[in-house]
């Protein structure tokens, strides 16, 4: 004969695991179907003037970088002519042998500038992402941020 208090640890038992897997006694009901909103959201990046901005944002980027990139390679070029000149490699010596030459202050200079404009650009592109994401969707009455799409 089975104990009693066997029974109701199982019954406890056979209710915890019930309630941990998600089961229920109502199988074959349906769960009730969330309403569907009448203005959903349209993705953001269906949004052509948004699209348009982020390409000219990526565009304006892309000539930042390569306007950079001539430069770096007439300061890696001036770096091996002084490698050659003075026939080592020790770093401390030939960073203060550049440092005296005007014309490698001239481009590090323009380097430091061209880094600077594509930190500006990108945080733009970040602002104008930002102000998309937190401005409400075409037909939308809420924002993305209060439908938890941003956080």
């Amino acid at each position: 004969m089975v104990d009693m208090r066997q029974s109701t640890r199982f019954a406890v038992l056979a209710a915890m695991l019930a309630a941990a897997c998600g089961c229920s006694r109502d199988e074959g009901v349906a769960a009730p179907a969330e309403p569907s909103s009448p203005a959903a959201p349209e993705s953001y990046m269906k949004d052509k003037a948004f699209r348009a901005k982020l390409d000219e944002q990526t565009a304006k980027r892309g000539d930042l970088a390569k306007a950079r990139n001539a430069v770096v390679a007439k300061m890696t070029e001036m770096i091996e002519a002084k490698k050659r000149e003075l026939k080592t490699d020790d770093e401390a010596k030939l960073k203060a042998e550049l440092a005296k030459d005007p014309a490698w202050n001239e481009l590090y200079k323009r380097c430091q500038d061209a880094n600077a404009a594509i930190g500006e650009n990108r945080r733009d592109t970040m602002a104008v992402v930002r102000e998309r994401l937190t401005k409400p969707a075409a037909g939308s009455r809420q924002s993305n941020v209060k439908q938890g799409n941003l956080k």
